[in-house]
């Protein structure tokens, strides 16, 4: 009943240090907890670094809103860590970049595309200055559904059929989910099938028996790892959420630009006075999926699943 006894003028000033510092040692603490490792390091790194921004922060009303979104934070881990379905679900979209601020960092890394890019606001823009996140949108989307039909517009002007797939655009293109790499893959693949979790160190086999006992002492005293019949549920969800490798091979292709189309036999001079070559080089992209995406998760109800049914 504190809140009851507030003035308003504690809401007008900026966060104590000490309520910054309790708030991000309480998510350090719980992400310390988390059975996923990857999902682990990017949680910790990442609030080390907002916890140095958001300390200097003299602004109150942002500041204020920071330590609430740290305090959400927080809670969502303690809810995670006692294996509740959709917390932990939410956490482990977070660590994978199917959202949040790894997203951003894993599309930057798999397809060149920052987060403030002009490229975005024209899908033919993207599929020729950025081939690779195009191609990245087209398997998650399909044909169909990235590119409007002017089949279903009511006026089938060139014009007006460019302006609704640039709105369409508009709101498909931050759905768009990076890919990742195989090593990655065959991790989850082998936890969504076992639904055994080993540490990485353990696992590399560079660790000494007493090292490697350590490191298992230490896990059984701080991390939660749940069952294995929810870690086979929350492994094979994960991996049905657009979880695919990307490949990249270098094909000749036709050079379309070699003739005119009004003289298709004579060869068009470059600015060298070389004549254009018939094959050209270009890069084909390759997705591949994980061998559970498309089955159906195991369903495993226990006490916390069912809170509140």
């Amino acid at each position: 009943m504190e809140f009851l006894l507030r003035s308003k003028s504690d809401y007008s000033k900026l966060p104590s240090r000490q309520q910054v510092t309790t708030v991000y040692r309480g998510i350090l603490k719980q992400a310390r907890a988390f059975f996923d490792e990857n999902t682990r390091d990017f949680i910790q790194a990442y609030a080390k670094q907002q916890f140095r921004i958001n300390l200097h922060d003299r602004k109150v009303d942002r500041a204020r809103r920071k330590v609430k979104s740290a305090r959400t934070t927080l809670h969502l881990l303690e809810r995670a860590n006692t294996h509740r379905y959709k917390d932990v679900m939410s956490v482990l979209e977070y660590g994978y970049g199917r959202k949040g601020p790894r997203k951003v960092e894993m599309l930057q890394a798999t397809a060149g595309v920052s987060r403030r890019e002009q490229v975005f606001g024209n899908l033919r823009e993207v599929a020729r200055y950025r081939p690779a996140f195009y191609a990245i949108a087209n398997n998650q989307f399909g044909t169909k559904k990235l590119i409007v039909s002017d089949e279903s517009l009511k006026s089938k002007h060139p014009l007006n059929v460019a302006k609704m797939q640039d709105i369409h655009w508009r709101h498909v293109r931050y759905r768009i989910m990076p890919p990742i790499d195989r090593a990655t893959m065959n991790l989850l693949e082998k936890r969504a099938q076992t639904g055994v979790i080993t540490s990485a160190l353990i696992a590399s086999g560079e660790l000494t028996d007493d090292e490697a006992h350590m490191v298992r002492k230490w896990e059984q005293r701080w991390v939660k790892i749940p069952m294995r019949n929810q870690v086979v549920r929350f492994y094979r969800t994960l991996l049905d959420m657009n979880m695919v490798v990307m490949g990249a091979q270098v094909k000749m292709v036709p050079n379309k630009g070699k003739y005119h189309k009004s003289l298709p036999r004579r060869n068009i001079l470059d600015g060298t006075g070389a004549v254009k070559p018939d094959l050209i080089p270009k890069k084909v992209y390759t997705f591949e999926r994980s061998q559970f995406a498309g089955r159906k998760p195991p369903r495993t109800a226990n006490s916390i699943d069912l809170v509140g049914i």
